[in-house]
């Protein structure tokens, strides 16, 4: 009967647990966007680094130089000047630094016979270096951001030049997958 009981309780926590550290990850990417925007009209951007942009001046360039292949792609023409864009892409960085990686927990049980027992154990890994990358498009005219997207990454060591290098492309391009959003009439 003792062995039922345990089992039953198990099966009452372990559920409440996973739900538990499945909700505390909370989003890493997120994008918004002003619907009322004439985002049909944009044809020539113009890309600048946030004055606050914590980054060095090459990752910042392979930052740059990211946006400007991926708008291209999507048909937008790269002016030089902030005079001859009708949009500006400005990009900030944020190095988060000693971030907690990982929580995990443990919990078992199990019997001998007439005797039972469990446990629960817990941990926290060592810390992490995390960098926030967020894009924000605004009229060159008004100063009003019309269209944001930042996201999330852990910064991974880097072996060569051409591994941040497509480490920035990967997250830039994530970044722009949904510019310009579909408006829904």
């Amino acid at each position: 009967m003792r062995r039922y009981k345990m089992i039953t309780v198990a099966l009452l926590i372990l559920p409440s647990l996973i739900f538990m550290l499945t909700g505390c990850a909370g989003p890493r990417e997120s994008v918004d966007f002003d619907p009322k925007f004439p985002m049909e009209k944009l044809m020539a951007f113009f890309v600048t680094q946030s004055p606050d942009a914590n980054i060095d001046p090459l990752n910042s360039q392979r930052i740059h130089d990211a946006i400007v292949h991926t708008l291209q792609n999507k048909g937008y023409e790269y002016t030089s000047a902030e005079t001859g864009a009708n949009f500006i892409a400005s990009y900030h960085v944020t190095i988060v630094k000693n971030v907690p990686s990982n929580f995990s927990i443990g919990f078992g049980l199990g019997s001998f016979g007439y005797h039972g027992g469990g446990g629960i154990g817990t941990s926290i890994t060592p810390t992490i270096n995390e960098t926030e990358i967020r894009i924000d498009m605004f009229d060159p005219k008004t100063r009003r951001v019309f269209w944001s997207a930042g996201k999330v990454e852990t910064l991974p060591k880097f072996e060569s030049p051409e591994t941040r290098a497509r480490f920035f492309n990967t997250v830039v391009s994530q970044l722009l997958e949904k510019f310009p959003p579909r408006q829904t009439p």
